[in-house]
């Protein structure tokens, strides 16, 4: 029996882990025993302790860089580990800067392949921002590239944060998707909500399989994955080598920076400045995230900051606070004097 896996893409701060976090709740519901592999770009893991705190899932980590290029040797051995715990399913949230498509050619490896089946390619998108991408990364031509193949590698594409835009808007970013996947279902929505059921559907749980033939699940439209279907040419088929020039990293001028809190911060950072920190670097910083303690306040908040909006709710994180930075030509000495400049300040 292989096991299903879904794979989540989107670019950074679309409502990835929002989604997932659902995925777990209605798998659970379900009876189903998930697993989840999370890939990070910073040092420091914020998603996988959010799905823990709220999920009570056991998660595999990939930390410090993506699992398409740089960590993409690592995915065999981290998806070994999480089969041994004999999951009915598997989650693969990538990071915002990953391309699925080489995901889904890494499940059809030998050592992958005999196990696990691709169930569903996701991808989120931010519809504040997404019809900006195109102009704001220009000079990243990788990365612009890899934002093209979350569109045209998902089965589903998810646009979150709908309410949030004109329906003029909304019409764009559906005949902007449709232009890059015309086959693909789209799905408008808040808050990642949107119905499981096609999801979920022919996925159940190792004790209620039989030695017969399972009915096979079908797609939000009804069709077959046509695309993921030609990408594993056939049952049985092996890896597909692309060209070198195909075969370059997801993004070049994308950075994470990792910031530790210095002992003169014990007492906690204001909100109002911590935000304003982030404002400080503009177009520059795509993502921040992380866990910090308030001045004033009692316990640790989680930070959020995508899209020039700021999110902050309660976190029961046990270590000391941290924050990650990501966006584009960070530079790690700039960031970090300036970090250190801010608790200097009377």
């Amino acid at each position: 029996m292989k096991i299903p896996v879904i794979i989540l893409s989107g670019f950074l701060g679309s409502g990835k882990t929002t989604l997932l976090l659902t995925l777990l709740k209605a798998s659970k519901a379900r009876g189903l025993n998930p697993g989840v592999v999370m890939n990070e770009l910073g040092k420091k893991d914020v998603d996988g302790y959010i799905l823990q705190e709220h999920g009570g899932t056991i998660v595999e980590k990939l930390l410090d860089g993506c699992v398409c290029c740089s960590r993409k040797e690592e995915l065999p051995k981290t998806l070994g580990l999480l089969l041994s715990r004999r999951p009915d399913v598997i989650f693969i949230e990538l990071t915002g800067v990953a391309d699925p498509e080489e995901i889904a050619k890494s499940l059809l490896e030998p050592s992958l392949s005999e196990r696990l089946k691709l169930h569903y390619s996701i991808t989120v998108l931010d519809a504040e921002n997404v019809l900006e991408y195109g102009s704001r990364f220009s000079a990243d031509k990788q990365l612009v590239r890899t934002l093209r193949r979350q569109l045209s590698s998902a089965d589903l594409i998810i646009v979150n944060r709908s309410d949030l835009v004109e329906p003029e808007t909304l019409w764009r970013i559906e005949k902007m998707a449709s232009r890059h996947n015309a086959e693909s279902e789209i799905v408008f929505t808040h808050y990642s909500e949107i119905n499981l059921t096609p999801l979920l559907a022919g996925i159940i749980p190792r004790e209620q399989h039989t030695s017969g033939p399972q009915r096979g699940r079908s797609d939000m439209n009804g069709t077959t994955l046509k695309r993921m279907n030609s990408l594993h040419g056939g049952q049985g088929a092996t890896a597909v080598q692309e060209p070198e020039s195909a075969q370059q990293a997801s993004y070049s001028q994308v950075a994470a920076v990792t910031l530790t809190f210095p002992p003169e911060a014990a007492s906690g950072i204001r909100m109002e400045q911590l935000e304003g920190f982030f404002r400080e670097w503009g177009d520059s910083l795509v993502r921040a995230k992380g866990h910090v303690r308030l001045a004033g306040q009692d316990g640790v908040q989680l930070v959020q900051y995508a899209g020039n909006r700021c999110t902050w709710e309660f976190s029961r994180y046990p270590g000391q606070p941290y924050l990650v930075f990501i966006g584009l030509h960070l530079d790690e000495k700039q960031l970090t004097d300036r970090w250190s400049a801010l608790f200097q300040q009377p």
